[in-house]
């Protein structure tokens, strides 16, 4: 060999010495946008996609009476959202909503036994459950229906009793308000409100014949008339119960 040849092969001895080998790498695993970065790239956008949707439950009360409109719950998401929402009680399906601006609801029947219920709401992968309670609770009257004269004396005329069952027990307190058609509205400020009776420790109560009948007499030309009995525990009239309407037929 000449002088020549062995300097070129000793040149390129040197260089193939000290050139690493990675960086005969391709462009594509090389270039940090290449075919490997599109690759990590996709997966993290997968695994937000795939992430669950939050959701809360809102209820109008804790609680609700037999035989009265029971709680409504309502599922909130994204404002976005789109769909439906499944709502099961106790594991039982219940009903299907469709979203409207983030929003479902579902109110329990009114028809609901006295007990606890577990109401869940789910959406896609999601779902968040709260606990409603029902009580047994209610107003009974001596009677539900009266004919009384105009002309009669108020003295003359029948008395109203009953008792009260508020969350499962006899009431030991209260009162018990009486309003035409039912009109409860600003208490007893309602131009409505006939009257109140206050409640025995054994859950009683009785509304003497002038004080209720005597008034409506006294105050309605001859026809019929509906009235309702209202409960409520204490001054701040915010948990009524109220009884089965009462008819009232004044003649002349």
């Amino acid at each position: 060999m000449n002088l020549l040849s062995r300097t070129t092969a000793a040149v390129v001895t040197t260089l193939a010495l000290t050139i690493p080998a990675g960086a005969f790498a391709t462009s594509a695993q090389a270039a940090p946008g290449g075919a490997v970065g599109s690759e990590t790239h996709g997966q993290e956008l997968a695994k937000k996609k795939a992430k669950k949707p939050r959701i809360k439950l809102k209820r109008s009360a804790a609680y609700s009476h037999v035989g009265q409109p029971g709680v409504k719950v309502t599922a909130v998401l994204k404002r976005s959202a789109k769909g439906k929402v499944t709502f099961t009680v106790n594991g039982a399906k219940a009903r299907k909503v469709k979203l409207k601006k983030g929003k479902a609801s579902f109110r329990l029947p009114s028809t609901t036994a006295a007990g606890t219920y577990k109401v869940t709401a789910k959406y896609k992968r999601a779902k968040k459950t709260t606990k409603v309670r029902v009580y047994n609770s209610a107003i009974k009257l001596s009677a539900t229906s009266f004919t009384i004269s105009k002309s009669a004396d108020s003295w003359d005329l029948p008395t109203l009793t009953g008792s009260v069952v508020f969350k499962g027990t006899p009431a030991k307190k209260g009162y018990v308000d009486i309003y035409q058609d039912g009109r409860n509205k600003a208490g007893s400020s309602s131009p409505y409100y006939c009257c109140m009776a206050t409640v025995a420790a054994n859950g009683t109560f009785t509304f003497g014949s002038s004080t209720f009948l005597g008034r409506v007499k006294d105050r309605q030309q001859p026809g019929t008339y509906t009235y309702q009995a209202f409960y409520t525990d204490g001054p701040a009239f915010a948990d009524y119960i109220y009884s089965t309407p009462i008819t009232v037929t004044v003649t002349p």
